[in-house]
């Protein structure tokens, strides 16, 4: 059962306000533990700045997320228990974040010095006097524990530490965890009360903890949540490939770790390491970040870990670099890539990648269409319509086409005039442009899938094409011609809605799907499209 997040709005009085609401299957211990049952409120003043509430938001909703997961894990029998040396070793974890969290703002001592008055009233509240509690063989009641146990799992921040480490435990390793932190607890509020008095000495306490290992409790490895990830959800070679140098890169960092023991300081830490000189900023944030975010929320949704400790991690973008020039070609650069397109081809070139670089970029020229979609085409999906035109069916049949939505689109009769249909009819059926029987490389790993020979097809002709001199930086010489192409047809006058449906965008609008052009309305307007003349003198 997921648990939405709050979102933050303005109340009456401007301050800021979330609710989030406490699912009913929690909502009887939710308050016997925290004494709400229906929702948690959460306010901060309204001249607080709008980043620094959206962080306590994120804080806060974290902490009562905790706080239900924990709870559900305990109904259910779920969740880690403790020995003796791990509890001791957890406070110990805990104590250095509790202490790091707030010295740096300690505030005034005297809250430090109310807080543990407050937790240590709670003896008298019960009427046990001191000469009982000095006596060794005395221990507090089950309700004096209870009490103590909530207080000190409000005061220490308890829910939102075990969160933001991803541990849930058993009744009775939370029941172990709090007693072994009381006494801890109060030697944190001396620390930080000192610091609140400018006392910054060393703090030796947590030099006598010992080290806590968290324990395998999803089972999973970084590398082995992304196999499970690639296994249920199915996603596109191009992605896999992609992530996959994402999740090796996770592995040499995290190792055989599981994943419920790595925190949000483990994944703001690995964070750090992402920029580099060869990898931007941009990058690092849409596909590296992303990556692991994705696969971790899918292992949070499938209850492996308790919460995402990618949520809220991100990567400022500096200001994007000047736009140079326009993402089309200039008119010295097409021509250098068609003239080419005519001259003769090696004597041993393979006849398909000749035919790819005679045909692939006219056709990408006169189409609009993404590099990929034209070297992925098969004879069978050059098709003639009734009325006599012919047009090419773009479609996941053959490859791959972004959004997974075929189209058709009308062939320029410059290209039929140049031989094209020729050149199809001898293939008779297949891929036009990559060699069906070719060598290749089989693989039965789906986190390192075999790359598709229309996708080394295309790579290749991109190669080919920055080789002849095309070689501006602020240009992708194969995307190039989708920018030219919707130019051009804008100048000649073809409207808006064919020129988008020829390149396969799709529209935000609503009424633009009543407005569907057909393939005929289509076949007229790229008359008009002007035709790319060469001076080959």
């Amino acid at each position: 059962m997921a648990i939405p997040m709050t979102t933050l709005r303005r109340a009456p009085n401007g301050d800021w306000f979330a609710r989030k609401g406490i699912p009913k299957d929690v909502r009887e211990s939710y308050k016997a533990a925290y004494g709400v049952s229906q929702e948690e409120r959460f306010r901060r003043p309204a001249s607080m700045p709008l980043g620094r509430a959206k962080q306590e938001l994120r804080d806060w909703d974290a902490s009562v997320t905790a706080r239900i997961e924990a709870l559900r894990a305990k109904a259910n029998g779920h969740g880690q228990s403790l020995t003796h040396r791990e509890a001791v070793g957890l406070v110990g974890q805990w104590y250095s974040w509790f202490v790091k969290k707030h010295e740096e703002e300690p505030g005034p001592a005297l809250g430090w010095e109310m807080m543990s008055d407050e937790l240590e009233g709670v003896y008298s509240q019960f009427g046990v006097s001191q000469e009982e509690m000095d006596d060794p063989d005395w221990e507090p009641s089950p309700a004096i524990q209870r009490h103590l146990r909530a207080m000190l799992s409000s005061f220490a921040e308890v829910p939102r530490f075990l969160g933001l480490n991803n541990i849930t435990l058993t009744e009775e390793a939370t029941a172990l965890f709090l007693d072994t932190l009381h006494d801890e607890f109060l030697t944190a509020l001396d620390t930080l009360r000192r610091r609140s008095e400018r006392d910054y000495t060393p703090d030796r306490t947590p030099e006598r903890f010992p080290a806590y290992e968290p324990k395998r409790i999803s089972g999973l490895t970084v590398w082995s949540a992304f196999e499970a990830w690639v296994k249920e959800r199915k996603p596109g070679n191009a992605t896999v490939n992609r992530w996959r140098a994402v999740f090796l890169d996770l592995q040499r960092h995290w190792g055989e770790r599981d994943i419920a023991s790595i925190t949000e300081e483990d994944a703001r830490a690995w964070k750090d390491t992402l920029v580099t000189e060869s990898r931007s900023a941009q990058v690092a944030k849409d596909v590296w970040l992303r990556a692991a975010g994705i696969v971790f929320g899918w292992a949070k949704d499938n209850k492996k870990i308790t919460a995402n400790p990618f949520d809220g991690v991100t990567i400022a973008v500096p200001k994007a670099s000047p736009k140079l020039r326009e993402r089309e070609f200039n008119d010295d650069e097409w021509p250098i890539i068609l003239k080419a397109t005519l001259n003769p081809p090696a004597p041993r070139m393979n006849r398909f990648k000749a035919a790819a670089r005679r045909w692939v970029p006219w056709l990408c020229a006169y189409t609009g269409a993404r590099p990929g979609e034209m070297t992925q085409l098969r004879a069978e999906d050059v098709r003639q319509d009734k009325s006599g035109f012919y047009f090419l069916r773009i479609t996941p049949e053959a490859g791959t086409v972004k959004g997974g939505v075929a189209r058709e689109v009308p062939l320029h009769p410059h290209i039929i005039e140049q031989g094209f249909l020729d050149y199809v009819q001898s293939v008779g059926s297949g891929p036009l442009f990559y060699d069906p029987n070719g060598a290749r490389t089989e693989r039965h790993d789906p986190t390192n899938p075999t790359r598709a020979p229309w996708i080394i097809a295309r790579n290749k002709l991109a190669e080919w094409v920055r080789d002849l001199g095309v070689t501006d930086p602020n240009i992708s010489p194969s995307h190039a011609w989708r920018h030219t192409f919707k130019r051009r047809a804008a100048r000649a006058g073809i409207e808006k809605r064919i020129r988008w449906a020829i390149c396969g965008h799709s529209s935000k609008e609503v009424g633009d799907e009543y407005e569907r052009p057909t393939l005929q309305d289509m076949a007229v307007e790229l008359n008009k499209f002007p035709r790319f003349e060469l001076d080959c003198r």
